[in-house]
């Protein structure tokens, strides 16, 4: 009896962690305004716009980045599988191309809702929401 008591409690402690791994990560979609003319972009694309190494979008216009804030699970996870940096090796690479005078960082917009209402209101912009809060008032370019 106590080893089946053990099992059960096993199982769930093994549960609570998958539950709370899962909540931990987002997957990501990368969004723009709904009158861009082009309709998917891919990570390496997203990648070099967002560090301003690419300033355009395929259409050839000027690209506008947004940003969540720093402690965002999106956000963490975005640099993760997009931008394949640590926040640490970001501050660093914001921080020289900013004393350079080179570029400086996205604009933080907010959350995934105040992300979906700036991308909708502003044309040529860029930005990334937990993938469960895409809607149609915004269009998927990327999702990862």
């Amino acid at each position: 009896m106590k080893n089946s008591k053990q099992r059960t409690l096993s199982t769930l402690f093994f549960i609570l962690l998958v539950t709370a791994y899962s909540s931990l990560t987002a997957d990501i979609a990368v969004i723009t305004n709904k009158t861009a003319k082009f309709d998917s972009l891919s990570a390496k694309e997203v990648k070099s716009i967002f560090l301003q190494k690419s300033k355009t979008l395929p259409d050839g216009s000027y690209a506008i980045v947004g940003d969540q804030p720093s402690s965002s699970t999106v956000r963490k996870e975005f640099n993760k599988k997009i931008l394949k940096k640590s926040s640490k090796k970001l501050k660093r690479y914001w921080s020289k191309l900013l004393f350079s005078g080179k570029g400086v960082p996205p604009k933080v917009i907010g959350n995934d809702e105040d992300m979906k209402k700036w991308v909708a209101s502003t044309p040529n912009s860029l930005g990334y929401i937990d993938i469960e809060s895409l809607d149609d008032s915004v269009k998927a370019v990327l999702k990862k």
